[in-house]
């Protein structure tokens, strides 16, 4: 099979939707997500075999990471198969492509493995998948009862990139791509859905932007993805709420497209941040696995996580409300 897969246009950010696999010099891994639905281990064997080409030209490459839609149920005859690359998480795609599933694969290697903290960030997943979820009325009067508000960005967006840029600065010491004016105004201008929290005075303090990407797989399918991602609240303003209430504004938002339904909203969150996947659990988003060292991530850790490399938590908003 061929394989090739066609975006919309080519983006700025973190969706990295490609195929064949590209090597990714910032983050040191081979990347791709795979064009063909895949029906059969065979299927399965073609995409790992084109991987491992792109894996040969890239010897330095310390990570693979790749996506896929699998049909349901493939996914526990690929577990410990004789591949080496590993099912990281799962996410549940009925409602974009019925009878199937969008499944991470990958393998780390030399020095790229996760330590032990790894652990104890399971252990912290296992413990937020009991925290209640909210409703975006009670989330909403509590971020007004602190003075906080919330807007979209649309055609003032380049006037905050300075802000913005501080703001991301403040957040990450490293970031998964280099944090310019370019490439911040590069996310905020390319169809992307960027919401934004004000205090008291309309100064944004707190920012989210959904990643929009629209795949055309083999055989006339068109997926559309959307990543919430670029998560960022000043310090003085943490702890309030903000990041939450974007989420579920966001997913709102996605839902109420023409193209809506059928949409995978999902978000690779810090695993050595805690507040950020608790927001997931409470804006009703479902953890689908984890991503061992994934890309370069240098912020505030609840873990001893050390390193460029950070594991990120895979959540989904599962229109179904399946599990």
């Amino acid at each position: 099979m061929s394989m090739m897969l066609e975006m919309s246009k080519e983006k700025a950010g973190s969706v990295g939707a490609s195929w064949p696999p590209r090597y990714d010099a910032h983050n040191n891994r081979v990347k791709g997500f795979c064009a063909a639905a895949l029906d059969s281990r065979m299927d399965a064997r073609r995409m790992f075999g084109l991987v491992k080409a792109v894996e040969r030209t890239h010897p330095q490459a310390t990570r693979t990471t790749v996506r896929a839609f699998l049909r349901a149920g493939l996914a526990e005859g690929l577990m410990g198969a004789e591949e080496p690359y590993r099912v990281e998480a799962r996410v549940d795609a009925r409602n974009a492509m019925p009878g199937y599933e969008l499944v991470y694969f990958g393998r780390n290697i030399g020095a790229r493995m996760p330590g032990p903290e790894l652990e104890l960030e399971m252990q912290s997943v296992r413990g937020m998948l009991e925290l209640e979820r909210t409703d975006i009325l009670s989330a909403s009067a509590r971020i007004a009862l602190s003075g906080y508000s919330l807007s979209r960005l649309n055609g003032d967006a380049q006037a905050e990139v300075g802000r913005l840029l501080e703001l991301y600065r403040e957040a990450y010491q490293e970031y998964t791509f280099e944090l310019t004016p370019q490439t911040v105004s590069g996310v905020l201008n390319n169809g992307n859905i960027v919401i934004v929290g004000r205090d008291r005075e309309a100064q944004v303090v707190s920012s989210l932007i959904a990643e929009h990407c629209e795949l055309r797989l083999e055989h006339g399918r068109t997926v559309h993805l959307y990543e919430l991602s670029d998560y960022a609240t000043f310090r003085a303003h943490r702890g309030n709420g903000l990041i939450t209430l974007m989420q579920m504004q966001a997913i709102d938002t996605i839902r109420s497209l023409s193209h809506g339904d059928g949409a995978i909203i999902y978000a690779e969150d810090r695993a050595a941040w805690m507040a950020v996947n608790k927001s997931s659990q409470r804006a009703g988003m479902t953890y689908c696995g984890t991503l061992p060292q994934h890309c370069v991530l240098v912020s505030d850790r609840d873990f001893g996580e050390m390193g460029r490399f950070e594991n990120l938590n895979v959540w989904a908003h599962l229109p179904s409300g399946g599990q």
